[in-house]
């Protein structure tokens, strides 16, 4: 395919508009950005959005964790916080703040660590198997730990 001009004059201003239609390297050109569009929105397109519970101890954070599926159907999460006090300002002081998932009738598994900016702001993502979960932040003493001991802050209950 060769690359088209077209001249179109519009009748009323006298003036003339060109309408120019390429070859299909326009779009081979075009997908890169096309691409990285739809994978910089993706979290927000198709996705379903669940509102987090936030506890008295950070009663300004906001919390929404976007869930889909993947080809696998595996739940990709995609939680993203704001207002969140770091974790050395509640009281008692923590260290960190952890993400849990935890299924009906099993123990909370640690999916690691939620960092938090300067600005309250922070984002966390994590794929599972569960399709029904709660998923919940705790603040704790390392990243590490095996069972949630600090205070929870944020929560969201998972049904699909």
């Amino acid at each position: 395919m060769r690359n088209v001009t077209r001249r179109v004059s519009a009748s009323r201003t006298g003036s003339r508009l060109e309408l120019v239609t390429t070859s299909r390297g326009f779009f081979l050109a075009m997908t890169p950005f096309i691409l990285a569009m739809a994978l910089t929105w993706w979290p927000f397109s198709g996705a379903r959005k669940v509102v987090m519970t936030a506890s008295a101890s950070v009663p300004a954070a906001k919390g929404t964790v976007y869930i889909s599926h993947g080809r696998n159907k595996n739940t990709n999460v995609d939680m993203k916080v704001y207002f969140l006090a770091h974790p050395s300002a509640l009281t008692p002081p923590e260290v960190v703040y952890v993400v849990w998932i935890q299924a009906n009738g099993r123990s909370p598994e640690n999916q690691g660590a939620l960092l938090v900016g300067n600005n309250r702001n922070g984002e966390f993502k994590a794929r599972t198997v569960y399709k029904q979960f709660t998923i919940f932040v705790t603040a704790e003493q390392s990243p590490q730990v095996h069972t949630p001991t600090g205070q929870q802050v944020l929560t969201a209950q998972i049904a699909e």
